[in-house]
């Protein structure tokens, strides 16, 4: 007798189900629902009249050599009943032996596990790599540090008339496709909201950036409500990233000019709060004012 799949979970269900897991860090609803992605990697659990209990969200390997478990959510009223194990032991037998990352990959829902995540992971047998990445805030009602843009530079966006096929080509030449994608895709839903800086007629960096309430929702602003709360605002909020520069334009100050640039237009539009999302610079962001509000640790397993 063939057992039937389970529908695939909607964006509405999944909000309602991380609500209930996981009250301290809901997404963006439209974040959310543009990040679900192909159908058929859902996994779910659910109860006879069909109340989504647990999910589970995978990427087999593509581009990568290992696989991504990108999110697994179990309802607080149903833990400790061997779901969430079900899931994942579902997904290693879709994805076969190989090795299985946590959250670190392209359009990640989050960037890895944290802290209070961590027993359920070693449980199942994934270690940490080592690698921790921060989400760092900013509060915008304060004045942000004067800055100057060099001589022979300025800043611009991507509306701008045959901008984006430069932008894309700087993207993957100097960061590679992953960069590229992420620009390309917040160029097709809103180009204004990626900034670049040029030197003359050529692109010499970029920088993506948004509120809450515009069409691209980046992952520095996935958890708004999260982000209201690590700067004590109520009001508007958003973020930046991915941002960089020409390597042979960096470490001279260009780089800090054009991120300043950033903020202030996030500033300029009403921003009350920031956030750049999954840095391993803290130090740098520091500097300027930035306070780390979650923590994330790599995993592999």
């Amino acid at each position: 007798m063939t057992v039937p799949t389970p529908p695939v979970p909607t964006a509405t269900e999944l909000h309602a189900l991380w609500a209930a897991a996981w009250p301290d860090m809901l997404p963006h609803p439209r974040g959310l629902e543009h990040r679900l992605g192909n159908g058929g990697h859902w996994l779910s659990r659910r109860a006879p009249d069909g109340t989504l209990l647990a999910a589970l969200a995978l990427r087999p390997p593509e581009a990568y050599a290992h696989a991504h478990i990108r999110l697994i959510l179990v309802h607080p009223d149903f833990r400790r009943q061997g779901l969430g194990r079900s899931l994942m032991q579902e997904a290693r037998e879709r994805i076969g032996p190989v090795t299985v990352a946590l959250g670190e990959e392209r359009g990640h829902f989050l960037p890895a596990p944290t802290a209070a995540s961590l027993p359920f992971f070693e449980a199942l047998g994934f270690t940490r790599t080592g690698r921790e990445s921060s989400d760092m805030a900013l509060d915008l009602r304060s004045p942000l540090p004067a800055f100057t843009v060099p001589a022979g530079f300025h800043v611009t966006d991507a509306s701008q008339a045959g901008m984006i096929p430069p932008l894309l080509a700087f993207a993957e030449a100097v960061f590679g496709p992953r960069w590229k994608h992420d620009a390309g895709a917040v160029a097709d839903r809103n180009p204004s909201q990626v900034l670049m800086l040029m030197q003359g007629p050529q692109v010499a960096g970029f920088a993506l950036t948004g509120l809450e309430t515009d069409a691209a929702v980046l992952p520095s602003f996935f958890f708004p409500e999260t982000l209201r709360q690590a700067v004590g605002t109520d009001d508007l909020v958003g973020g930046l990233g991915p941002i960089g520069i020409a390597p042979d334009l960096r470490g001279g100050g260009v780089g800090s000019a054009f991120m300043l640039a950033a903020m202030t237009h996030l500033q300029a539009r009403g921003a009350q709060a920031m956030a750049i999302d999954w840095t391993n610079v803290a130090p740098f962001y520091e500097r300027l004012g930035f306070r780390e509000f979650v923590r994330y640790f790599h995993m592999r397993g």
